[in-house]
């Protein structure tokens, strides 16, 4: 007898069964993927093709400046006597060729011995201390050995604004500078540093406040063994970092106020649902991302919803790029037509639960979605925010945290007028030195912005 033929049924069900255990594997290898602990680029398998280093041809080249003639504090004669290669004579010598080279002097410690004085204040009724401008401390005895305001800025700038570790930091300064100091009186020193710029933390906060738009993010954080978040709020010329145990809308109305008079930039997370600005902008970057990864898992015609939003938010995004080019009527048409468009979209009927939950999430924030429209002041994603939220997340990985809460107020502190400084183009060391110093000559540099045009 010969072999029973399979019925068609069992064929087509058989090929459906390998085809989902094809796409069970590949999901797999997938999810493998991107749970390694591996650089962004090398999640995938390399490209057959991929792009050129470098930056694309016809691109303006990027040389470095010139320092000005002024500037140059050495110069040096270099006679062409003889052949650098065999030695022997040189005929025909041209004029000079200036090559100017910007260096390092070897670092040599600066030792400052103060010989201060006690005495008795009869009008303040107590015993008081000289100072000098550049003391840091009033401590002597034990205490009396210091680690000078350079120094410490220095330490201040790898740590908090670099990521770099307090250990990491003693080992440099005892390796290239010759000042041995230990990990544990740097993070007291940076303690005493946070303190001193207390009031100048507050007046980022009051500047945030006072901003017509800002820019909020999140990320996880550590304190000790407890789970916390680190909240940035940020501008084009403030960052303000805050570390609480909470991911609550009580961080924001803290931060913000609870009558926040400008508009909040944020992602789709409910706690800023919570907080009620004037105005609000949901990020579209964040939309347009999850629109075209749905897109890639859709299939037939439930793909047409997730890439009609995406393509409508695009159109937004440059209809804002293009507003001082257009006439006021001919942006008001331009701006009708995606919004109609839009609204089109969230009326279909829909039956992927996919598609469903999507459009639910941009109905719940219709209002949301074009306010940078109104207010070119605003932007149409939250790019600002998770770009200075990046430094932190990588200082997050390096040092998982922080272990005591008054290190995560310290941190707050610190990273948040380093990154300021930074956005303004000025020196977080000069900064912290004309904080640590108070009494000194160096005036300390304003971080308030000025104030926002109507």
């Amino acid at each position: 007898m010969g072999r029973k033929r399979p019925c068609a049924n069992c064929v087509r069900l058989s090929r459906e069964v390998a085809a989902l255990r094809a796409e069970v594997r590949a999901l797999r290898d997938e999810l493998r993927r991107s749970k390694r602990q591996a650089a962004p680029f090398s999640k995938d398998e390399p490209k057959p093709d991929p792009k050129p280093p470098g930056r694309k041809a016809g691109h303006e080249p990027a040389c470095r400046a010139t320092p000005p003639a002024e500037a140059v504090t050495e110069t040096l004669r270099v006679p062409l006597d003889h052949c650098p290669d065999c030695g022997g004579p040189v005929e025909r010598v041209t004029d000079n060729r200036p090559i100017v080279q910007t260096d390092l002097p070897p670092i040599t410690p600066v030792i400052r011995r103060f010989e201060t004085q006690r005495g008795y204040c009869p009008q303040c009724r107590k015993r008081v201390r000289s100072r000098h401008p550049q003391q840091t401390s009033t401590a002597t005895g034990a205490a009396g050995s210091q680690i000078g305001p350079n120094a410490i800025a220095l330490a201040a700038d790898l740590k908090h604004r670099l990521g770099v570790s307090f250990r990491k930091v003693a080992d440099f300064l005892g390796h290239h500078a010759g000042i041995r100091v230990t990990p544990g009186a740097l993070a007291q020193a940076c303690q005493r540093l946070a303190r001193q710029a207390e009031p100048v933390y507050q007046g980022l906060k009051e500047a945030i406040r006072a901003s017509p738009a800002v820019h909020a993010d999140e990320t996880g954080w550590r304190i000790g063994t407890a789970s916390a978040w680190l909240w940035d709020f940020v501008t084009p010329q403030t960052t303000l970092y805050v570390i609480r145990r909470s991911r609550g809308h009580e961080v924001v109305e803290e931060v913000l106020g609870e009558a926040f008079p400008g508009t909040l930039v944020s992602d789709g997370l409910p706690t800023y649902d919570a907080v009620r600005p004037s105005r609000r902008q949901l990020c579209l970057g964040h939309l347009i991302h999850r629109a075209a990864d749905l897109e890639k898992t859709q299939t037939r015609g439930a793909v047409r919803v997730p890439r009609a939003l995406a393509r409508l938010l695009r159109q937004a995004i440059d209809l804002a790029s293009r507003r001082a080019t257009m006439s006021a009527h001919g942006f008001a048409v331009a701006r009708g037509r995606v919004e109609t468009a839009v609204d089109r979209l969230l009326r279909y009927q829909l039956v992927d639960p996919d598609n469903e939950r999507l459009a639910a999430h941009v109905s719940k924030h219709r209002r949301h979605l074009f306010t940078f429209l109104d207010d070119p002041r605003v932007e149409a994603t939250n790019n600002l925010a998770e770009r200075q939220l990046r430094p932190a997340v990588i200082a997050r990985k390096l040092s998982a945290g922080n272990r005591t809460e008054r290190g995560a107020s310290t941190h707050a502190v610190l990273a948040s007028l380093a990154a300021t400084c930074c956005q303004q183009g000025k020196r977080f060391t000069d900064l912290a030195v004309s904080l640590l110093c108070p009494h000194g000559t160096m005036p300390s540099p304003s971080l308030v912005p000025p104030a926002p045009s109507s």
